[in-house]
């Protein structure tokens, strides 16, 4: 596909100023004693069904129809999984002033609300490129991010694998809706929202392996940010550093083995 990306004629357009805060490279955050990947509530493993069920959520009581329970039959519902880190994604974005994405989502990551996988990812990458991007064009207004996140975590749970687009990737198309002001009557704002998602689909495709939330993440981070650096000129991709090592591999048991962050761990 020849992407042909729209001028910024007013150099307004998604809150451009011409004062930059700089890129921070990414850094080993240390151990991730926190980080859980199995049952939340006893430990054991998670199925994933092909077929949904019906299942109670351990903690909040809401029936409801779900792919994820584990082997001693718990479930916990995508609300109550994501709950505590919601608020730890939109306080960090809130307040850094860091203006590189992927060093924010390794400083979130860090947390041990956030787990190996779970549905918080879906918050956590449109919330922190919005919030990268007002932060390297100079835009203080916070209600973007807060949008941002808020779109990310009605995406559920699985979708990469039940639905063919992984979350991931959707939160990249959802934080170029949130800049642009992209609605599904604007043509060119929401084309560059889908030409976005598109790409980084297609990157988390080609990279392999079973579902990683962090891997995953990582790459959309990058490929967000090499989407709005292209599509307003701005030298923001060429500043970054890319070459993350991953700090989750111990703790991932389909860890990709080929997968480019990959540690020794």
């Amino acid at each position: 596909m020849n992407i042909v990306y729209k001028e910024n004629e007013k150099n307004d357009v998604c809150g451009m100023k011409g004062t930059h805060v700089p890129v921070i490279q990414v850094s080993n955050m240390g151990g991730k004693s926190g980080c859980k990947t199995d049952c939340l509530v006893c430990g054991a493993e998670v199925d994933y069904l092909s077929e949904p069920v019906n299942a109670t959520c351990h903690y909040c009581e809401v029936e409801e129809k779900t792919y994820f329970v584990c082997k001693e039959e718990h479930y916990v519902c995508n609300r109550c999984h994501s709950k505590d880190a919601i608020d730890v994604i939109e306080n960090i974005c809130k307040t850094t002033e860091i203006a590189d994405p992927l060093t924010i989502a390794e400083i979130i990551m860090e947390h041990p609300s956030i787990h190996m996988h779970g549905p918080e990812h879906h918050a956590l990458i449109p919330a922190v490129l919005v919030a990268a991007y007002q932060n390297y064009t100079g835009n203080t207004d916070k209600r973007p991010i807060v949008e941002a996140m808020r779109r990310g975590s009605m995406v559920p749970g699985g979708y990469c694998g039940l639905y063919g687009a992984c979350a991931a990737g959707i939160g990249v198309g959802i934080a170029m809706c949130v800049l642009l002001e992209a609605t599904p009557l604007t043509p060119a704002e929401r084309a560059h929202a889908n030409w976005a998602t598109a790409c980084t689909l297609k990157c988390i495709a080609d990279a392999g392996g079973a579902r990683c939330c962090k891997k995953s993440t990582r790459i959309s981070l990058e490929e967000g940010m090499k989407y709005l650096s292209d599509m307003f000129d701005l030298s923001w991709y060429e500043k970054a550093d890319f070459n993350a090592r991953c700090e989750y591999t111990q703790y991932n048991k389909e860890c990709d083995s080929d997968c480019r962050y990959r540690s020794e761990g």
